[in-house]
């Protein structure tokens, strides 16, 4: 084909999606489209909690009082999905550090401790202090902080140089929270199952050793980025300077999961 995408790695739904390298982007499809980012919505919340800390307006290691009061834990444990508290509902699973959960309400938790902290929604914060100031003008989150955001091609790859080149945060907290948090803990990756060291950082999930995730295999372990039963993703590796957006109109499925790892490896291994 013209753009290069193999016929066995063209979606067969409405997509857009964008590869980039140092120099370059190579974008597919309308990069203006709006599309649901369900978990993506994550490293939108993440970045909004950690312009927070980076304001000292709240701490990574504040007490956060969780699950209608029956457990104190820390902001860290619930970007880090160690919290103990269960996928949606206010519910205690496991001992804090016990094991990895990956838990929609933790995320919601530590938004509204920004919220405290800060006087405002936590919609208005990440608009005011991460949306604006990237200009991510496609963007938005109206609801959880979890999955409840929309966006498109266009403000992904900016949020992707953002990742590569913190202007909002410091490089030291950017690497801090794309380092591997509470490593050694098994848990489960919705999609794609459970692993003995399943690797996240505060708010992103890293590649690490995983060998059956939506990560490329060409791809180093220390690649971080979230995807989104949506049909979404986004991933950056920060040893090669290279990253990689997707969106699409169908949701997370059997298409996704058979070729997001492929189309990946397909762009890493073009150039």
């Amino acid at each position: 084909m013209p753009d290069g995408l193999p016929e066995d790695l063209r979606p067969p739904f409405e997509y857009s999606m964008a590869f980039m390298e140092p120099g370059r982007v190579l974008e597919y499809g309308d990069s203006m489209l709006v599309y649901p980012l369900m978990s993506v919505t994550k490293l939108l919340s993440a970045m909004g909690v950690l312009v927070a800390v980076q304001r000292a307006m709240i701490s990574l290691d504040d007490e956060v009082t969780i699950a209608d009061g029956q457990r104190v834990v820390t902001l860290r444990h619930l970007l880090a999905h160690t919290s103990g508290l269960a996928f949606n509902e206010p519910v205690l699973e496991a001992d804090i550090e016990e094991k990895r959960i990956y838990s929609n309400r933790g995320i919601e938790e530590a938004s509204w401790a920004v919220e405290a902290a800060t006087g405002f929604t936590f919609e208005d914060w990440v608009e005011a202090t991460v949306l604006e100031p990237l200009g991510l003008i496609e963007t938005h989150i109206a609801g959880s902080a979890a999955y409840a955001g929309a966006g498109s091609i266009r403000d992904l790859v900016a949020l992707a140089r953002e990742f590569q080149n913190p202007t909002l945060i410091s490089p030291e907290l950017a690497r801090e929270a794309t380092s591997v948090a509470f490593p050694g803990l098994k848990g489960v990756t919705p999609g794609y199952g459970g692993y003995s060291d399943n690797t996240w950082g505060l708010g992103f999930e890293i590649k690490g050793a995983k060998v059956r995730t939506w990560f490329p295999r060409a791809a180093s372990a220390s690649t971080f980025g979230h995807f989104g039963q949506s049909g979404s993703f986004l991933w950056v590796d920060p040893e090669s300077g290279r990253a990689m957006s997707f969106l699409g109109a169908e949701p997370f499925g059997a298409w996704h999961r058979k070729n997001w790892q492929a189309l990946g490896d397909h762009f890493l291994e073009m150039v």
